[in-house]
């Protein structure tokens, strides 16, 4: 693939990522006709040698939902289900979820959950770093006596909104009412005919030698511990919100069939009236609510005007944050992340999408996001 950009932004774009401490990185830039133009830096694995390139294999984590997403709009599209009927039918053990409200009061849901709901994060689920009843869970629950074996939903439905496993069920729906697993339902629908021939939930053993090796940043002095690689456990429950794994180059062809509006080199995963409503703001009374929950999985502290990922004044659509309020992106923009550091943006007006992959925790790592977001700054400035 040959670069885009021309030198100068690529020095520019090399200049960052030569003076962060990220230890490998690759991030892309990818046109509406297909084209991407990668930069990388870093080994894929501290034990040998090889530069890591736009075919190694990351965990994409919650990138993850975004093809789910894309899953269950095929079901709507075939009118297999609705965005807007009850699913108490379909999953009857998500519906009577008891809920424990902000006063830790045990309560018996009201209302029915619905696939909208669901995708919109407004079902009532979080996660222990989204929510902090569940931040400490293991606490809590023994103070509040609590008899389930599940977690608790935090709110009725539609009535807020708190990013969490809302997605998950969305795949225990997709393989429902398809009768397969999440893995092959991708394979046959999205990822197999859009050519993402490195994106799986277990990686065959023919590609174990593309998977990248991970790091962390340690608590106490700031530092980047490398992790001795360890090969992915097999799994046979797949989850819609995270585990799949996908290099940068795959999830850039799924990137631009979502620049296209669902269709890529005449292979069509959503109609193009499916795609607009999966992209449509869907939140009117409030906004992408996120809630400090004080975990040393997510990095949250103070770093100046490029602040750190959870933004709680934009809107969401059925698969992606919408942005409504940033100075570099125009609104309208989708973006959202995964857990380990690997994000993307689908920017409409200018017909480009970005791509940025590592392997590093804690999530939203300042470096790791600052590296990000300067990569995206040196692509706007580009533009003019």
């Amino acid at each position: 693939m040959s670069a885009t950009f021309g030198l100068p932004i690529e020095a520019r774009i090399q200049g960052k990522i030569s003076s962060t401490d990220i230890p490998a990185v690759v991030m892309g830039k990818i046109s509406k006709s297909g084209d991407m133009s990668f930069y990388s830096n870093g080994p894929s694995r501290w034990d040998r040698d090889g530069d890591i390139t736009p075919q190694n294999i990351f965990n994409v984590a919650s990138m993850t939902k975004a093809l789910t997403s894309v899953a269950v709009l095929q079901l709507v599209e075939q009118g297999q289900v609705a965005l807007d009927e009850s699913l108490d039918q379909h999953l009857p053990e998500m519906s009577k979820r008891l809920i424990l409200n902000q006063d830790n009061q045990i309560i018996e849901p009201q209302n029915s959950i619905t696939l909208r709901h669901l995708l919109t994060h407004t079902a009532g689920f979080g996660y222990w770093f989204t929510s902090p009843q569940l931040g400490r869970w293991n606490q809590l629950k023994t103070e509040i006596n609590w008899m389930e074996n599940y977690q608790p939903r935090l709110f009725e439905s539609g009535s807020s909104f708190m990013y969490g496993t809302n997605i998950d069920w969305v795949g225990r729906l997709v393989e429902k009412i398809s009768g397969i697993d999440l893995e092959q339902y991708f394979r046959q629908c999205i990822s197999g005919p859009l050519g993402m021939d490195s994106t799986w939930y277990n990686v065959p053993d023919e590609l174990e030698h593309l998977v990248v090796g991970s790091s962390y940043r340690d608590p106490d002095n700031g530092t980047i511990v490398k992790k001795e690689y360890q090969k992915m456990s097999p799994s046979k429950d797949f989850n819609g919100g995270g585990g799949l794994s996908s290099s940068p180059e795959d999830y850039g062809q799924f990137l631009a069939c979502m620049l296209n509006k669902g269709t890529l080199n005449g292979v069509q995963v959503l109609e193009e009236s499916t795609f607009d409503l999966l992209n449509s703001p869907q939140l009117d009374n409030f906004k992408t609510i996120h809630r400090h929950v004080d975990t040393e999985d997510v990095d949250t502290k103070p770093r100046g005007d490029k602040d750190f990922f959870f933004d709680s004044y934009d809107n969401w659509t059925l698969a992606w944050a919408y942005e409504e309020n940033s100075v570099v992106r125009p609104r309208g923009t989708a973006y959202w992340a995964g857990f380990f550091n690997t994000y993307f943006t689908i920017d409409f007006e200018n017909e480009f999408a970005l791509v940025y992959m590592t392997q590093i925790l804690p999530f939203n790592d300042m470096n790791s996001y600052n590296l990000f977001t300067s990569f995206e700054r040196i692509v706007y400035d580009s533009l003019d």
